[in-house]
């Protein structure tokens, strides 16, 4: 009687040993929860999320003027020194307007003729340097200004007029009567691009037909007048 006592007590430490090793644990890192239905939900993901360093924006990238090509002029000018001045037209008073009026934005003096194929590629319509007049007359505030100088070689004021006409070239030029303004320049070959800082000193020169040259040209131009009129305005 005694065993068998013993027996069922041995058999019953047994199965509470059992019950209790088969019961669910509760799980600190489960992601459900169950609702009173009995259906299983899962718990919404945490919102935090390792964030992308941003980008630089383009306010923080300034591009510098490309190199001056010294073997594309003769030595007239360099980098750094103050731009020689000349006269670029006439005011509503009819008193010169002179290269150094514009003191304060960048200028670029562009050299060119009607008989060369070079100018007339950039200055056609959808042409590069036609391009960015264009720009330069969509910008809310450029700091970019263009002043033609046509040559007076085998050129006349007149067929460059018509030229710049037809083409629809939204800056004005000059006929470089005499070639004074080349000679002052040592201008060379056309098309020439002489580029003037905000503080009237040159800051590159060379041939704009050369690839090497005109593409990173254009993009420093492009810098001085990125800001864009609102539409309508």
């Amino acid at each position: 009687m005694r065993c068998n006592i013993l027996l069922a007590l041995l058999v019953g430490l047994v199965c509470l040993s059992g019950c209790r090793y088969h019961e669910k644990e509760p799980d600190a890192e489960e992601n459900t929860n169950t609702e009173a239905n009995g259906n299983e939900k899962e718990t919404p993901p945490s919102n935090e999320v390792d964030e992308p360093e941003p980008e630089p924006g383009e306010e923080e990238v300034c591009l510098l003027p490309p190199e001056a090509q010294d073997s594309d002029l003769a030595g007239k000018i360099e980098v750094g020194q103050e731009a020689p001045d000349f006269v670029i037209g006439k005011d509503a008073n009819g008193n010169d307007l002179k290269l150094s009026d514009h003191r304060g934005k960048t200028v670029v003096v562009f050299f060119w003729a009607t008989w060369c194929p070079y100018c007339k590629i950039s200055l056609r319509q959808r042409g590069s340097m036609n391009a960015l007049g264009v720009d330069i007359q969509d910008a809310d505030d450029s700091q970019l200004v263009v002043v033609g100088v046509g040559t007076g070689i085998d050129d006349t004021a007149d067929s460059q007029d018509a030229f710049m006409k037809t083409n629809e070239v939204p800056w004005n030029t000059i006929h470089d009567n005499g070639s004074k303004i080349e000679g002052l320049y040592g201008v060379l070959g056309m098309p020439t691009a002489v580029v003037i800082g905000r503080d009237g000193k040159i800051q590159t020169y060379g041939f704009y037909r050369k690839d090497s040259y005109q593409k990173p040209l254009l993009e420093y131009l492009h810098q001085e007048c990125i800001n864009k009129k609102p539409e309508g305005s």
